[in-house]
């Protein structure tokens, strides 16, 4: 293999790449990059045999071949060259030898017939979405997957087709987020439900950019397609409990909140909130929100802002860091927050749809 390349093309592929392989492998080819080299293109896989990742790059090839490369060296030499330095690949027997300018690199290679592929089993469904907005749906799920929770169901984000729709939920059994984004499927009929693993998803949100994508589901494995790129996990073996049951209904009142004034003074009530117990007190008064917080050293922090609120007078205690997590879920500049009473949970939607949704228990005092 003998083939010439730029350095800024080669580092987002080789830091997606070194992203995925094991940093503490069982078997040591699974901390590789596998590169396959044609005449006119390139192909770079990487895999833990969870999650796997394929990039495609039309480039003109020297003499073609294919090897197993130690992931991380490899990105972390090329990242070390001067900008737009040419790095010339060229394997001999086993062994990689990289050159670029006055710089000599060598490293050991396995042999790309023992690099382990990710199995795919055939899809039950398959369709297209805007990856712009399947990233967005991610983003907002992801704040609130569980992480090591031994119900493993809750260390992912549920996937659920219907009609032509895709529908985002993830919770960890203390808040829920909610997304639905149009998806052109070839679903008949049923409906369709899986489980994305958490290193999936923060995958994902890496590796996402525009334009549109191509789903492949099926009963154990998920795989996403962009023309350029393929990444394919494993699914989580398991049941998604009925997340609908725990949506609210009938909340009959609501306050509109200004997104940015609301940030700031949740920035200023996180000063004083306690570290073994983070809570923020919110009172609901007419035409305004007031945070409480209080450490251990029993100082404290009041925080008032305006909001359009006209009903009962209300007190809710939140986990303060779940409630600031609102601002990183919503892009909208304003919002609306749905309560019944002190002890209910409250639903944050923006103003005229219920799209994203986030719901947020209370914490009990």
């Amino acid at each position: 293999m003998k083939l010439t390349m730029d350095r800024e093309d080669l580092i987002p592929i080789l830091a997606n790449m070194a992203n995925i392989a094991d940093r503490r492998p069982v078997q040591p080819i699974l901390a590789h990059v596998l590169i396959e080299a044609t005449d006119q293109h390139c192909r770079f896989i990487a895999t833990d045999q969870e999650v796997q990742l394929s990039v495609d790059k039309a480039h003109p090839v020297d003499a073609p071949g294919h090897c197993a490369v130690p992931a991380r060296k490899l990105y972390d030499i090329c990242r070390a060259l001067p900008e737009h330095s040419p790095i010339e690949f060229h394997q001999d027997g086993q062994k990689l030898l990289l050159k670029s300018s006055k710089s000599r690199f060598t490293l050991h290679t396995l042999p790309a017939e023992q690099f382990p592929y990710l199995t795919i089993r055939s899809s039950r469904c398959q369709g297209n979405c805007d990856a712009a907005l399947f990233r967005e749906a991610l983003a907002v799920t992801a704040n609130t997957m569980a992480q090591n929770d031994a119900r493993i169901f809750l260390n992912g984000v549920l996937l659920e087709v219907a009609t032509t729709e895709l529908r985002l939920v993830a919770t960890d059994g203390h808040r829920l987020a909610m997304m639905t984004l149009p998806f052109a499927n070839s679903l008949e009929g049923e409906s369709y439900q899986c489980i994305l693993p958490r290193k999936a998803v923060l995958e994902l949100l890496r590796i996402l950019g525009s334009g549109d994508i191509h789903l492949e589901l099926s009963d154990t494995s998920f795989v996403l397609d962009d023309g350029k790129q393929q990444f394919s996990c494993k699914l989580i073996d398991a049941k998604y409990p009925e997340y609908r049951r725990v949506i609210p209904q009938g909340h009959p009142f609501s306050a509109l909140i200004d997104r940015q004034i609301f940030k700031s003074g949740l920035q200023q009530s996180e000063v004083l909130v306690s570290d073994r117990n983070p809570t923020t007190h919110v009172h609901l008064g007419e035409d305004k929100m007031t945070l409480r917080s209080r450490n251990e050293e029993q100082e404290e922090g009041e925080i008032e802002i305006p909001v359009e609120y006209q009903s009962t007078e209300m007190d809710i205690a939140f986990n303060s860091r779940y409630l600031t997590d609102t601002i990183q879920i919503f892009a909208q500049e304003n919002l609306r927050m749905r309560v019944k009473d002190g002890n209910s949970a409250a639903v944050f939607t923006p103003i005229d749809c219920d799209n994203p949704l986030y719901i947020l228990m209370p914490v009990r005092l």
